[in-house]
């Protein structure tokens, strides 16, 4: 029968391996993917906010008004 330690080596090694794999398909965006998540998630955290404070939040470019309290 196969020894524990030698079970839990393999399963490291497996592990290892694997998280080495995914890095490196992770590295291999392109700028335009890269771009475009960028994008999406601005627009995200813009609908994010006009959702939370109620009031619309200006893009990239315009100017913010400040409201009195």
């Amino acid at each position: 029968m196969i020894a524990t330690e030698w079970i839990w080596g393999i399963g490291i090694v497996i592990l290892g391996l694997a998280i080495a794999y995914a890095l490196m398909r992770n590295r291999q965006r392109t700028t335009a993917e890269k771009q475009l998540t960028e994008a999406a998630t601005k627009a995200n955290y813009r609908a994010e906010e006009r959702k939370d404070s109620g009031r619309p939040v200006p893009c990239a470019g315009e100017r913010a008004q400040t409201m009195p309290d």
